[in-house]
Parts: C-alpha cells; sequence; structure tokens
C-alpha cells in the first residue's frame, strides 16, 4: 500500500513536471509567431490555456484524494499542500499567456516591441525550467536563483513602458493601443510573478 503511495507521489511529480512543460510551449509558440509572424501560434497558445487548466485542476484533485486517502507525514503533507498552490499558480500563467496573445492578436508590435517580448521569453523559458526543477528535487538554492531573475522582468517592464509612453507623446500609438500595450506587458510581468511563485513554493518543501 505504502508503494503505492510512494509511486502516487512520483505520479504527481510527472504531472508537475508535464505542465510546466506545456506552459514552456506556450513560451515556445509566441517565439515562432514572433519569427514566422504566424497567427496560428498565437491561436494555439489560447487553445493551450484550456488543456493547462483542465490538467492542472486534475493536480488538485489527485492531492485532495492522497490528502484524504493517507496519511502523509510532514514532508509529504508540505509537497501535497504546494502542489496544490502550484497547481493554481499554472491556470494564472495560462490565463495570461492566453491573454497576452490575445492582445498580440490584435495589435503589431514594431521591432523594439518585439526585442522586449523575446527578452521577456528567454529569461522566463530560463525561469521556468529552474523553478520547477527546483520543485521536483527541492533544490533551494536554484529555487531561489529562479526566484532571484524576476528582477529582470521588472526591469524590462519599466523600460517597456517608459517606451510605448514615449511613442504615445510622439502620437505615435493611440490611446486605445497604449492601454492594451500596458496590459500585454503587465502579462509578463506577472508571468514572472508566478514563476517566481514556484520557486517560493519550492523553498517551503
Amino acid at each position: 500500500m505504502r508503494n503505492r503511495y510512494n509511486n502516487d507521489l512520483n505520479s504527481l511529480k510527472d504531472m508537475d513536471k508535464e505542465l510546466m512543460e506545456l506552459i514552456i510551449l506556450c513560451y515556445d509558440k509566441i517565439d515562432l509567431y514572433l519569427e514566422n509572424n504566424n497567427n496560428r501560434n498565437l491561436k494555439e497558445v489560447v487553445d493551450l490555456d484550456n488543456d493547462i487548466t483542465m490538467n492542472a485542476s486534475e493536480i488538485e484533485r489527485f492531492c485532495f484524494e492522497l490528502l484524504a486517502l493517507q496519511q502523509p507525514v510532514a514532508s509529504d503533507l508540505r509537497f501535497l499542500q504546494m502542489s496544490i498552490k502550484l497547481a493554481s499558480t499554472y491556470k494564472r500563467m495560462a490565463s495570461h499567456l492566453s491573454q497576452a496573445s490575445n492582445i498580440m492578436l490584435e495589435y503589431k508590435l514594431d521591432d523594439k516591441e518585439e526585442d522586449f517580448i523575446k527578452r521577456f521569453l528567454a529569461n522566463q523559458k530560463k525561469m521556468a525550467k529552474d523553478s520547477i526543477t527546483s520543485f521536483v528535487t527541492i533544490d533551494n538554492d536554484l529555487a531561489l536563483k529562479s526566484m532571484e531573475d524576476d528582477e529582470i522582468n521588472n526591469h524590462l517592464f519599466v523600460e517597456a513602458i517608459n517606451y510605448i509612453a514615449q511613442l504615445n507623446k510622439q502620437n505615435s500609438i493611440d490611446a486605445i493601443e497604449l492601454s492594451e500595450k500596458v496590459l500585454l506587458y503587465k502579462y509578463f510581468e506577472r508571468l514572472g510573478d508566478r514563476l517566481a511563485r514556484v520557486g517560493d513554493l519550492a523553498t517551503r518543501l
């Protein structure tokens, strides 16, 4: 019976990793869009929102089932509790990626804006890989490093907002597009916060 429980815990770790792989796939598809300007890539990110949300809900269900049917020791209990929180984080990340993609479908980015997004993507893909690795292996140092990398996102956000504010002063962007692009960069800034959250959860295991 205990062997099955341990196998279930390992399966849960695999589910956590597979979901982060879907998040990274979303980043990859946005990267592809920036390379080939094919809207299909962004629409696939929007479609993945539902898949990630459903899989995250399955993780939550599995965790609650283990909590109800087993008597987890302190370390296992923390892992299950943090996995539930992680599932919620995945849902928010999927929503942010979907909303950001919808904005990019509506409004074209200039070269400078594309560079901002590419820099967000590069940093956040690294954070995604490091944070989930720290979570499943309980690597505190890697978790702290992934959290520190969120500062890059914060600086990028300020840089991007200052750039579009300058475009507004030059009357190169209208008010609606300005507000939508503020949201676009805010979604990426929040994505960084969510990835740092994964690292934070790892430090609590």
